[in-house]
């Protein structure tokens, strides 16, 4: 149906989950109480989603929302999610505070301008902290962005740029992005986690994937089944849970990246910052001697 969008949102300390329809007018007498009416939205072609993101987000700042759960995600329409990892990994994290978590990349603009941002595709999430900031940014963010390209932009760019710029806000990696997300083409290749696998036939998919992109609608149930099923097999074989390596944070913690080009040479960040690594390696501590960590 064209201009609905839906959104799923959770509460980590009820265990609640609940998936709510973002539409412009009330859709069925029967889904009032799962709608989410936002009446600034709008249909958009791919080049303007970020007009419909910074509504969005506006949209989520308003009273009623704003402190309805801990965590907001955003992922794109082609991505797989396997909530109850993401959740439990959420968890790492205090969603009083400020938060900006995914999986970074970096843009280089045309005027020389490098932006660290969170891939859409792989989903990034904002903290019930820092909503309320952003939904007050948004306007602001948006107007810019109309007024210096027409509203035209990559949507994850133009996010992680107004979060950076309003608050000083960096992309916080909350997950592995070796062993635990899939969104490069190298990565659904080596993987096949979108191809249909024999029952005695072995898997190389990761038995910790949180996300999956880019998948098509159909095969969503297969992508489904092979993360379910590399899961399952870990577990019968003994494997351990799904935590982040305290070796692997420390390298990440003590690692520290520049871009390639030379005219951005003083442009340079650790995977995990202090702050981001002091709350991912207690959290792995924790979580492996918690019996209800997957």
């Amino acid at each position: 149906m064209a201009g609905v969008d839906f959104v799923t949102r959770w509460d980590s300390a009820l265990a609640q989950r609940d998936t709510f329809f973002v539409s412009k007018q009330p859709l069925s007498l029967l889904l009032d109480g799962q709608t989410f009416l936002l009446e600034t939205d709008l249909d958009t072609d791919y080049a303007h989603l970020p007009v419909r993101t910074f509504l969005l987000f506006e949209g989520l700042g308003r009273p009623e929302w704003a402190g309805a759960c801990d965590w907001y995600m955003k992922a794109d329409a082609d991505s797989f999610l396997n909530v109850p990892l993401i959740e439990q990994r959420l968890r790492c994290f205090d969603p009083e505070e400020n938060w900006f978590l995914g999986v970074p990349q970096v843009a280089h603009s045309t005027h020389g301008v490098m932006t660290r941002f969170a891939s859409g595709g792989a989903g990034y999430v904002i903290s019930r902290g820092l909503l309320p900031r952003l939904a007050n940014w948004a306007p602001f963010c948006l107007l810019q962005l109309l007024q210096h390209a027409g509203g035209t932009g990559m949507e994850d760019v133009s996010l992680a740029g107004c979060i950076w710029k309003w608050g000083r806000i960096e992309v916080t990696s909350y997950a592995d992005y070796e062993t635990e997300v899939i969104t490069s083409e190298a990565a659904l290749n080596r993987t096949r986690v979108t191809e249909v696998h024999g029952p005695n036939e072995s898997l190389t998919v990761p038995p910790c994937t949180m996300v999956v992109h880019s998948v098509a609608a159909e095969q969503l149930p297969t992508v489904h089944m092979n993360v379910q099923r590399a899961r399952a097999q870990r577990v019968e074989r003994g494997g351990g849970k799904c935590v982040l390596d305290p070796a692997k944070l420390a390298h990440g913690a003590s690692m520290v990246l520049s871009p390639e080009q030379e005219s951005d040479s003083g442009y340079q960040w650790a995977v995990y910052n202090p702050r981001e690594y002091q709350a991912l390696l207690s959290c792995s501590e924790a979580q492996a001697l918690d019996n209800a960590t997957l």
